[in-house]
């Protein structure tokens, strides 16, 4: 699926996941070098990488988190993946950093060949969600890092927590899909349910098994959307750029699919049209009270849905419900909420 995948991913989903990066990176403890600060502020070439930190980009895909890395100053980043294909994609990232900072790596996140103790940090970015056995890559995630160093990772939020682009998706493949339809078993039976580490409670547990601090475990949700230029683009996102959703369309008849793409495109013209805004509460899920369309007035706005939409976070959900919210919205002829759950934790030293 990610080898057939690769190109499409680069540039439909990889647009919605990139939103998450900087966050990742700031849960990692991977901010901005100083030594990058002077050189941004003084538009001149960056000096030094030494005092940066040494990050594993594990399930790097088309590589954006390894590019964000190196583009913040730090002294090195492995940007591992098990295809050759996503490799492929992120060679460009290893050639707009010619100093070397950014490595690619071909392998196993769950059998890391990598030495004890030798990362600063490593981020996860969407990638836990398709191990067959997660918990090893976390255990391995622990075992390369460096005493106090961080591990950071990304998933999809739950649909009923505000993910409306699974909703569409999952609502219709319940209504028009095949109830035959199933993921291939792992070795361990069953693969763990998609949203599993979206979960505090469910996650947090499986973090402290790694050997992660429990008090350091920290959770919060960051806004990505979808960004559509015609009601038929999610359908496309998930039928030709994912894999565990792929694997489910793939399954069903060319009627049923047509069913699938009719009702996703037909909910999404309803609700998602026009200039769109909305809110994520402090407690991390959607209020719908809060959220406006401009329905059918896209035509306003000619090459709108072409722009980067803008995210902007208020206040913080790091470690809990806090105070403060989260608002996205921008122009574009459909956005449909798809926010990102970030965790991260910390290795004892």
């Amino acid at each position: 699926m990610w080898q057939a995948g690769a190109d499409a991913y680069a540039s439909t989903f990889g647009k919605v996941t990139a939103q998450a990066t900087n966050e990742l990176m700031d849960a990692a403890g991977v901010h901005l070098t100083k030594a990058m600060a002077v050189s941004i502020v003084e538009k001149t070439p960056l000096e030094s990488r030494e005092a940066g930190l040494r990050v594993l980009d594990v399930a790097t895909g088309p590589g954006m988190i390894a590019d964000a890395v190196a583009a913040r100053g730090h002294a090195e980043v492995v940007a591992l993946d098990f295809s050759p294909e996503m490799l492929r994609v992120a060679q460009s990232v290893v050639d707009k950093h010619p100093d070397g900072c950014v490595k690619l790596l071909e392998g196993d996140a769950s059998a890391l060949k990598l030495p004890d103790n030798s990362f600063d940090a490593v981020i996860i970015g969407f990638g836990l969600l398709h191990l067959p056995k997660p918990q090893l890559a976390l255990a391995e995630a622990f075992r390369v890092l460096k005493p106090g160093g961080m591990l950071s990772y990304s998933v999809w939020e739950e649909p009923a927590r505000g993910n409306l682009a699974f909703e569409i998706l999952l609502d219709a493949l319940a209504a028009h899909g095949s109830k035959e339809a199933s993921l291939p078993a792992t070795a361990d039976g069953e693969p763990l349910p998609f949203f599993h580490f979206a979960s505090a409670e469910k996650a947090t547990p499986m973090l402290v098994e790694a050997g992660f601090k429990k008090e350091s475990v920290r959770f919060s949700v960051v806004p990505t959307a979808a960004s559509l230029r015609n009601e038929d683009e999610l359908f496309e996102m998930f039928a030709t750029a994912t894999a565990r959703s792929r694997a489910l369309l793939e399954q069903q008849s060319d009627a049923q699919l047509g069913a699938i793409k009719g009702a996703m495109a037909a909910k999404i013209t309803k609700h998602f049209s026009g200039t769109w805004q909305g809110r994520l509460g402090a407690d991390g899920t959607w209020d719908a009270t809060n959220a406006m369309h401009a329905g059918g007035r896209a035509h306003e706005y000619p090459g709108a849905e072409e722009k980067i939409h803008v995210v902007a976070s208020f206040g913080s959900s790091l470690g809990g419900p806090a105070a403060g919210t989260q608002w996205m919205g921008g122009r574009f002829k459909h956005i449909v909420p798809m926010p990102a759950v970030i965790a991260s934790a910390q290795k004892p030293f």
